[in-house]
């Protein structure tokens, strides 16, 4: 009885072993492929034997970015701007900038351009202001003077608020390799304009009233012309002097001198 009993848990028992050490040399043999495998880097060859080669990024490849020249020099002017960083809403505002030549190739000035942005975030615009084009050449040695103007609006007066004025001068050499330089890159405000008694305006609203004045009596004019018609001419009647001559008005010394000449006759 107690044999039976033992060779039924020995069948029992032997599946399990039997999996048990199928898995124990599983796992034998993927430690064996491991150790026996070299460690992956940069230059371990693929599974088609060909080495993993980096690509160098080359200065073409690079972003494009447009520079200025170091053969040109820019600079500025506001002629009747006290304050630089200060600018009136809604009124034009004028800017010279010069372009100096110093290499020995001439340059040709194709715009400047400007604008608002946002002083933490340049790629942000607030105000785009008019393109001017030039396209004029400025030959070695030589310098020229542009006028620039541009206008802010009403609507950035007034606050605390400030923005990045940028103004952008576009350029190429003969070789027409391009160049690009900034004249005025600053941090500056709007603010509005207190306008008190503008005698442009005054003098505007007298030559309305004398137009609108000479119109109405024009209009008058015709009116009593073609409607009033003509009055009659009265006839002047001669009555003479009916009762004499009064002799009261006349000086004594006319009266005597009158006499005596009447008897002289």
């Amino acid at each position: 009885m107690l044999w039976k009993l033992l060779l039924i848990a020995s069948l029992c028992l032997s599946p399990v072993l039997v999996r048990a050490q199928e898995e124990d040399q599983i796992m034998d043999g993927d430690e064996d492929s491991l150790d026996d495998g070299a460690p992956l880097d940069d230059g371990s060859p693929l599974d088609d034997g060909e080495p993993i080669v980096h690509e160098e990024r080359t200065t073409e490849e690079e972003d494009f970015v447009i520079k200025a020249s170091p053969d040109a020099k820019v600079f500025y002017a506001f002629p009747k701007m006290s304050d630089e960083t200060r600018f009136p809403g809604g009124k034009m505002v004028k800017t010279l900038i010069g372009f100096q030549n110093n290499g020995h190739k001439s340059f040709i000035v194709e715009n400047v351009e400007a604008g608002f942005r946002y002083p933490m975030d340049y790629n942000y615009v607030i105000q785009n202001f008019t393109s001017f084009r030039y396209n004029r050449e400025v030959a070695p040695g030589a310098t020229q003077t542009f006028l620039y103007m541009f206008v802010p609006s009403e609507q950035l007066a007034g606050g605390s608020r400030t923005f990045s004025l940028v103004m952008s001068l576009n350029y190429k050499d003969d070789e027409g390799n391009l160049f690009i330089d900034s004249p005025f890159n600053e941090t500056v405000s709007v603010y509005e304009v207190d306008e008190g008694f503008d005698t442009e305006i005054f003098f505007m609203y007298i030559l309305l009233a004398a137009f609108f004045g000479i119109m109405l009596f024009g209009a008058q004019y015709l009116l009593s012309s073609a409607f009033g018609g003509r009055k009659p001419a009265r006839k002047t009647i001669e009555t003479g002097t009916g009762g004499g001559i009064d002799y009261d008005y006349i000086p004594r010394d006319h009266l005597k001198k009158s006499a005596k000449a009447g008897k002289r006759d």
